[in-house]
């Protein structure tokens, strides 16, 4: 281990840089960060100068409890939220070089390690130097004291710098479990969509409501964190700061930067010429498995075969079908409510099925043709209809998605006392949804079929086309409709309609089952007929 060379870090965070720049500048979804960036910081920028110009007047009247407050809440935001990105970034992009094999055996991996900090670094101030700026100003201009604007400027880099690099180090902490545990690496995609839905649910819960998060911050105020912001109090003459708080904090502080730095070195060396470890998919051609017994004397060989590879490739790739969660989105405001409120909400039973039935139905048949990537050549000269590729897909979302859409439906049903016509007509609605949305897929997927290649997490992957997500999801809304509408105002409002509520409820599901009855033989023909005509050019 030895000290970086700040030429060679230097040039490596450049290239990094311009990179970023050239990623942005070249794509339709960069161009769009690039133009938000450009009017929501500016904006974002003058709300807190003119946040911090008023809390600067108050500081001379506001009580030391409540700066505290204020200074501790700063301290973990910039702690919080860049920490949580630079985590992130770390463990699905920046977590290793590129073109590691030639760099890590010609340059020093201290020098490699120090530019691409470097560059993380850079990325965080050209996203909050403007703020951190008005936020300086508008407090040195409503207290009237430089040396408060001064105290929060270096706090806050500072602040930010250790949440960078104690970031990057758990993030290789993380890269370098699942290089060393087969078990992890083997289940990487379940243990990452676990965590992320406890992330979610621990922020919704922790920042829901405007009591949970100030009795979270007051908790903090009596925590070792309040000593950081003990700090900026010393600027203020006012408020009478603790000066050996601010003694500790700011040795813990500055001691803890050359800490984390080694901690990211040390970690840096084990996961970059550390041998991963290769989880075992071994294919044993006569092993009969759940889905040879479930489809083998109920479709064709061909059909059979065409789902078993669509599940393959997912539990191998699960990057190849993660835009279908999409949908779940939709669930957001209910789900905190049921974890704020502990009570489930009566429309989130319907909700969670037609979310699922649209999730199971986009994973594997909205591109047909652009998701064979590679081996298209192959898959159109194989004895497979167009037919039978397609239903082979659509049996793929199928199969796993009427199950967990009964699940869902039927258990929030009960937790919320649906009333039994009401759930009956709730399930029965996504389970049509369920049963049209692969055959409505696959036809917008053949309308807008995408080839090109997506970065995704930094890999390289094929993912469906916006535009054909949009026309799935717009035919199968309409689709859904009549009954999720019945449904809904049998909830929400039953008195409002005229006729009883179990004629409402029967109206809705089979005006709902008569377009799905006509949209899912359009949607497979139509599929079908798109993929057994295909020629490539």
């Amino acid at each position: 281990m030895r000290w970086p060379d700040r030429q060679r870090a230097g040039r490596i965070a450049r290239v990094e840089l311009r990179r970023t720049w050239r990623s942005l500048r070249d794509s339709n979804r960069g161009i769009l960060l690039l133009i938000a960036g450009l009017l929501v910081v500016p904006l974002y920028s003058l709300a807190i100068a003119g946040m911090g110009y008023l809390g600067g007047r108050e500081i001379a009247t506001a009580g030391p409890d409540r700066i505290r407050l204020v200074a501790t809440s700063l301290v973990a935001f910039l702690l919080g939220l860049p920490g949580f990105v630079v985590l992130q970034r770390t463990v699905k992009l920046n977590g290793e070089p590129d073109a590691a094999d030639g760099l890590l055996t010609t340059v020093p991996y201290e020098d490699i390690l120090a530019g691409l900090l470097a560059a993380e670094w850079g990325r965080l101030l050209a996203v909050a130097a403007i703020p951190l700026c008005a936020l300086t100003a508008g407090l040195t201009l409503g207290s009237g004291l430089p040396l408060l604007g001064l105290a929060v400027l270096v706090t806050s880099l500072l602040v930010t710098l250790f949440g960078l690099l104690a970031s990057y180090a758990v993030g290789l902490t993380v890269k370098l479990a699942v290089a060393r545990s087969a078990f992890i690496a083997r289940h990487r995609a379940v243990l990452g969509g676990v965590t992320s839905l406890v992330v979610v649910a621990v922020w919704l819960l922790a920042w829901g409501t405007s009591g949970v998060q100030l009795a979270i911050l007051r908790a903090a105020t009596q925590s070792p964190l309040s000593w950081v912001g003990e700090l900026v109090l010393l600027a203020v003459p006012s408020v009478d700061a603790a000066p050996l708080a601010a003694a500790v904090a700011a040795v813990a502080l500055l001691g803890s930067l050359p800490v984390a730095g080694l901690a990211c070195l040390w970690l840096a060396e084990r996961v970059w010429y550390g041998d991963a470890v290769q989880p075992d998919h071994e294919f044993d051609a006569t092993e009969r498995t759940l889905s040879d017994r479930l489809l083998g004397d109920r479709v064709s060989t061909a059909t059979r075969v065409v789902a078993q590879k669509s599940w393959r490739r997912a539990k191998r790739a699960p990057l190849t079908v993660q835009f279908a969660v999409a949908p779940a989105f939709l669930l957001v405001i209910q789900l905190q409510t049921l974890l704020l409120e502990r009570t489930v909400p009566p429309t989130l039973p319907l909700t969670a099925g037609l979310a699922t039935a649209a999730a199971a139905g986009a994973a594997f048949s909205l591109n047909p043709l652009g998701g064979e990537e590679r081996v298209l050549p192959l898959t159109l000269t194989a004895d497979v209809s167009g037919k039978q590729f397609v239903t082979g897909l659509a049996l793929a979302g199928l199969l796993p998605g009427v199950g967990l859409v009964a699940l869902l439906v039927v258990g929030l049903g009960l937790a919320a006392g649906t009333p039994p016509a009401v759930l009956a007509a709730g399930l029965a609605t996504a389970l049509v949804a369920t049963l049209a949305a692969p055959w409505v897929a696959a036809a917008a997927g053949v309308v807008f079929p995408k080839f090109e290649r997506s970065t995704v997490r930094g890999t390289s992957v094929t993912v469906p086309s916006g535009f054909a997500f949009g026309l799935y999801l717009l035919v199968l809304a309409a689709v859904t409709a009549p009954g999720a509408v019945a449904v809904a105002l049998a909830i929400l409002a039953p008195s409002a309609v005229p006729v009883a509520t179990t004629w409402l409820l029967a109206g809705g599901v089979a005006a709902t089952a008569l377009l799905a009855a006509i949209a899912a033989p359009m949607g497979y023909l139509y599929a079908a007929n798109r993929v057994g005509g295909y020629r490539l050019e």
